[in-house]
């Protein structure tokens, strides 16, 4: 009796064991399939292909061979942050949208969609960047609609992108603290006072777009050598006060600014910079005019508006 207990006890363990275990996961799949196995792979030299519209749901794969997901199908996780794949080196997949998550700061982590394919990062020949995208592990997002990478790349970019060129600095409280090293738009609002302080990593923040300093809310530093803002030529500027040296006077800008952005001095460059001036409760641009260095019809504006 206990012989057979036991043979039956070890008999329903094998089959638990064999419902959860691995599954070699190939073929089309041209209508809805939901994948009810862990541990599972797609080997190298077998395809995984989802057509006819269709949806697969995915629990996890080591993916060494190819997945192709036609036009109007899906390859999605049971829910958000679920599903696990990870590529080794050489898959090739097509329909399926990667992420990666890469950290900037102590604070800040951007999500964004790898801009190369798996068969561009094999072909490229940066080991680094191989050794890096074969051992990332993916989950679904169902707002990207998308696989992304459960770990992040801390403080390096290994695509060479401008990881900034989406990321707004919005300030709704009062706030002392180091800035992010760039941003597209920089926006203080609610009345609140926003303080700049220094940062030992990067001596200014360089802003792309646009700055808003709404009425009632304030932008300061902590002193004139402290932390600098860098402006790319033709931004918009609002509410921040802002002043040129022209000659040996402080002269606000608020009225030329499009006048400045044209002139060779300002133009020519890929960024100006700007520091803070408590004493003139302003911002002030780093590059000095001279009378004899300005078109004439700047040079009389300045010197209207120095009356």
């Amino acid at each position: 009796m206990m012989k057979n207990k036991l043979f039956l006890t070890l008999f329903l363990l094998c089959v638990g064991m064999a419902n959860l275990g691995a599954a070699e996961l190939s073929g089309t799949y041209d209508k809805d399939f939901k994948v009810t196995t862990e541990f599972n792979t797609v080997s190298k030299g077998k395809t995984l292909r989802v057509t006819n519209k269709s949806t697969f749901v995915m629990t996890d794969a080591i993916v060494e061979g190819n997945i192709i997901v036609e036009k109007g199908s899906s390859l999605i996780g049971p829910k958000d942050g679920q599903g696990y794949l990870v590529f080794g080196k050489g898959t090739h997949i097509e329909g399926i949208d990667l992420y990666y998550k890469v950290r900037v700061s102590d604070n800040v982590v951007f999500t964004r969609k790898m801009p190369m394919t798996l068969d561009e990062v094999w072909k490229s020949g940066n080991k680094e960047l191989i050794d890096w995208v074969s051992i990332i592990e993916f989950c679904y997002s169902t707002s990207l609609k998308g696989w992304v990478s459960i770990n992040e790349i801390r403080f390096r970019n290994p695509f060479n992108e401008n990881l900034y060129d989406e990321y707004d600095m919005v300030f709704t409280k009062s706030a002392s603290q180091k800035f992010e090293f760039e941003c597209r738009s920089l926006t203080v609002k609610n009345n609140s006072k926003v303080v700049v302080q220094p940062c030992q990593d990067y001596w200014c923040t360089k802003i792309d777009k646009s700055i808003t300093i709404e009425a009632g809310s304030s932008l300061t530093s902590t002193e004139p050598d402290g932390h600098k803002l860098q402006l790319k030529p033709g931004i918009t500027i609002k509410g921040l006060p802002l002043y040129v040296r022209f000659n040996n006077d402080y002269i606000p800008v608020e009225t030329i600014l499009s006048d400045l952005w044209k002139e060779p001095a300002f133009s020519s460059k890929d960024y100006l910079t700007i520091y803070y001036k408590p004493d003139l409760q302003a911002w002030v641009f780093e590059e000095v005019l001279y009378g004899d260095t300005v078109t004439a019809s700047l040079k009389k504006k300045l010197e209207e508006l120095n009356k």
